[in-house]
C-alpha cells in the first residue's frame, strides 16, 4: 500500500503512525472539519505533474492547454494558470469559467463536435486563440460568423486518423466509427481548398486519440499518418495539436513514464515539424492522482457469504466505476488490524450499479463510522457528479502543505430545488 501511494503521489499521500496524510494534513482532521463525502486535492501534486510535462517536452516549442473538463474547480484552474498553462475548453460555460479564473482567451483552444452558433460568436468576440474544427459544416459556420463579425478566425482541423488505443471503448476518440474529427479523405479536400474560406485561417491540425493511454506508440502511429497526409497535400502547419489522453496509474500497472513519452514524441516532432508549435491538452495526467474521495462507512453488511461496506459516497459522487468499470484503489484512512476479507464497497444509491469497488481485500475490522479513501479521484470525479437520488454534491478541499482551503462548499438540501419554479 505504501509503495502504491509513493508511486502515484511522490509521497504526498502517506501513512504516519497508521493514519493517512494528504501532504502535511491528516485525512481525519479534514473530514472532521468538512464532513463526508469529500473531495480532497493536493496542490503540490498538480504543480509536480505540470513540471514533469514541461521538462519532458523541453526540447520543443510547446503549449500546455489544461483540459478543464477533467476538473474545473476555480481554485484548481487558478493554480494551473499560475504554472503558465493555457486551457482546453468545450463549451461557453467552460470559456466563461476559464475567464473568471484569469486565463486569457488568447491561450484557449475550443474543442468539441457540437459548437453552436452562439458559442462560436461569443468565442470570436472574446478573441479565442484557436478553434478545433471537427466537420466541414462547422468550418462553414465559423467562416460565415467570422464574415459577419469582420474577423479572421484561426482554426486547426481535428483529423480522425482511425488509430486504435488500449482503453475503454467509451473513451476511444480516434476510431472512424466515433463522432469525433474529420475523416482523412475529407481533411485532404478541405486543406486542398482552404483558400475558399476567406475568413478562416487554418493554422494547423489536431488529433485526439482517447483517454488514459498508457504508452506513446499510438501517438507515434498517429503522427506518422498525419505526416504522410501533410506531405501528400503540401501543407506546412504552424501548429500541431496532439490532444491529451496521457495515462495515470490507478493501480500497480505499467505506464510509460511521461519523461520517455516526451523524448520519443519530441524526437519525431523536431525531425518532421521543425518550427511548429506543439499543443497538448492533458487533464487527467495533471489532476487524476491529485484527488481523493473520502467516504465514511454507514454499515457493514454480510449477506449469503458476501461482505458489503455500505458507504456515504455513491455513483452520484463518483460515476466512473459504474460507467466505465474503472478501478480506483480503496484504502483505510486509519489502518485496521485483523484478517483481510473480500468485500464490495457500495454506495447508498438505489441502483445495483452503485459501487466504488468490487472484491476488495479490506480488514474485517472495518465497521460503521470508519473512513475510506478512494484514490485517483481528481479527474472526472466531481466534474461528472450529480444530484441523483436527491443527494447534495460533495465539498471540495485543496491542500497546500499544512493549509486546508475549502474551494467548494458542500451543497445544501435546499440547493436541490433552487432553480425550480
Amino acid at each position: 500500500m505504501e509503495k502504491y501511494l509513493k508511486i502515484i503521489s511522490d509521497g504526498l499521500y502517506r501513512y504516519v503512525d497508521g493514519r493517512l496524510f494528504i501532504e502535511n494534513v491528516a485525512a481525519e482532521k479534514i473530514c472532521k472539519k468538512f464532513g463526508t463525502p469529500l473531495y480532497i486535492y493536493s496542490s503540490t501534486h498538480i504543480r509536480n505533474q505540470i513540471t514533469r510535462i514541461k521538462n519532458a517536452f523541453a526540447d520543443i516549442n510547446s503549449l500546455i492547454c489544461y483540459s478543464m473538463k477533467a476538473n474545473s474547480n476555480l481554485h484548481i484552474l487558478r493554480y494551473v494558470k499560475k504554472q503558465d498553462c493555457g486551457v482546453d475548453i468545450v463549451s461557453c460555460g467552460e470559456l466563461s469559467k476559464a475567464l473568471k479564473a484569469g486565463f486569457s482567451a488568447k491561450r484557449m483552444v475550443f474543442a468539441g463536435a457540437g459548437k453552436t452558433e452562439e458559442e462560436i460568436d461569443f468565442s470570436i468576440k472574446k478573441g479565442i486563440f484557436l478553434f478545433t474544427v471537427e466537420s466541414i459544416e462547422e468550418l462553414k459556420a465559423i467562416n460565415a460568423i467570422s464574415r459577419r463579425l469582420k474577423k479572421i478566425t484561426d482554426i486547426s482541423l481535428r483529423i480522425n486518423l482511425d488509430v486504435d488505443v488500449d482503453t475503454h471503448h467509451y473513451i476511444k476518440t480516434s476510431r472512424k466509427e466515433t463522432k469525433f474529427g474529420i475523416p482523412l479523405k475529407d481533411a485532404k479536400s478541405i486543406l486542398a481548398s482552404r483558400q475558399d474560406f476567406k475568413y478562416v485561417k487554418i493554422k494547423g491540425t489536431q488529433f485526439h486519440l482517447g483517454s488514459n493511454i498508457k504508452d506513446s506508440s499510438p501517438y507515434i502511429e498517429a503522427l506518422n499518418k498525419l505526416n504522410g497526409l501533410l506531405k501528400e497535400i503540401d501543407f506546412n502547419p504552424s501548429i500541431i495539436d496532439i490532444g491529451g489522453g496521457f495515462g495515470v496509474q490507478y493501480k500497480d500497472e505499467e505506464i510509460e513514464p511521461i519523461e520517455d513519452f516526451g523524448k520519443k514524441i519530441s524526437k519525431f516532432f523536431m525531425k518532421n515539424f521543425p518550427g511548429a508549435l506543439m499543443i497538448f491538452e492533458p487533464g487527467r495526467f495533471i489532476v487524476g492522482n491529485a484527488g481523493i474521495l473520502l467516504t465514511r462507512v454507514i454499515y457493514r453488511k454480510h449477506a449469503d457469504g458476501k461482505d458489503f461496506l455500505i458507504v456515504d459516497a455513491g455513483m452520484n459522487d463518483l460515476i466512473r466505476p459504474s460507467l466505465y468499470g474503472s478501478y480506483h484503489e480503496i484504502i483505510p484512512v486509519v489502518k485496521k488490524s485483523g484478517k483481510k476479507v473480500i468485500c464490495d464497497v457500495v454506495g447508498p444509491i438505489c441502483e445495483t450499479g452503485d459501487f466504488l469497488g468490487k472484491e476488495r481485500f479490506l480488514s474485517d475490522n472495518i465497521s460503521s463510522g470508519d473512513l475510506l479513501a478512494v484514490m485517483g479521484a481528481g479527474a472526472y470525479g466531481f466534474s461528472m457528479s450529480s444530484n441523483y437520488n436527491g443527494r447534495p454534491r460533495a465539498a471540495e478541499v485543496l491542500i497546500s502543505g499544512n493549509k486546508m482551503i475549502c474551494c467548494r462548499e458542500r451543497e445544501k438540501v435546499e440547493d436541490l430545488w433552487r432553480y425550480e419554479t
